[in-house]
């Protein structure tokens, strides 16, 4: 889980820094920021985090400034799949930071049980790294339509339409990804159930329009789950 601290105060970011390390989090899987500016350019021009710890009161912008903005972004940043966690020490904020849809506002000073807690309710959006063109691309599971194996490649077919290639087999991703959102149709084709707007015992129709016929062999293993409510 890559995770974002905004604290401006140096002491309460180094407290929260060894609390998630107790709790298990790697350092190196951990950013710091002291001000709600280089927060917000980060937030701009990089992909995100799953999960942001954000201050209030910060030199630059406030959180509340900082939740204003967010809000304000297109939805092809997938801001959604940043969940944010209020750090402050003052209560009069808690409303305020409830109606941008925080999972939890912790009050200074807290404790690490309380940080638990606040932990247990981070459900991160489950992703899938993928090399395209000499980058890396996080691909949300739940934005993947289907996979198609291409001999040593894999074509990933995204909801909005994107096709991404990629090297590795379609074997090799099928273990990546949740074998309850997913399902072969075919030797060549994997299909996420969620994305299936219609089907019959010979072919399923896709979200984005693709019409996908059910291999003999995989007609069994399809109905299965398909009967299977996600």
């Amino acid at each position: 889980m890559r995770i974002y601290i905004a604290e401006d105060e140096p002491l309460a970011a180094q407290k929260l820094l060894l609390f998630l390390q107790k709790l298990g989090h790697k350092a190196t899987d951990i950013k710091l920021f002291s001000d709600g500016k280089s927060l917000l350019e980060e937030l701009s021009s990089q992909p995100l985090p799953d999960l942001l710890f954000l201050d209030i009161q910060m030199p630059g912008l406030t959180g509340i400034e900082i939740l204003s903005q967010l809000q304000q972004m297109p939805d092809t940043s997938g801001q959604s799949s940043m969940q944010i966690i209020i750090t402050s020490a003052y209560e009069r904020y808690a409303i305020d930071g409830f109606n941008f849809g925080v999972t939890d506002y912790l009050l200074k000073p807290y404790t690490i049980e309380r940080l638990r807690q606040a932990l247990a309710k981070v459900q991160p959006e489950p992703v899938v790294n993928i090399r395209v063109d000499g980058r890396i691309e996080r691909v949300k599971v739940s934005d993947i339509v289907c996979l198609e194996a291409q001999k040593d490649y894999t074509q990933f077919t995204l909801l909005d339409g994107r096709r991404l290639v990629t090297l590795g087999t379609l074997s090799g991703f099928e273990q990546q990804l949740p074998p309850s959102l997913f399902t072969r149709v075919q030797r060549s084709y994997l299909v996420g159930l969620r994305h299936i707007t219609s089907y019959n015992s010979t072919s399923v129709t896709l979200a984005t329009g693709e019409v996908v016929p059910v291999g003999k062999t995989f007609r069994d293993s399809f109905a299965k789950a398909i009967a299977n409510p996600l």
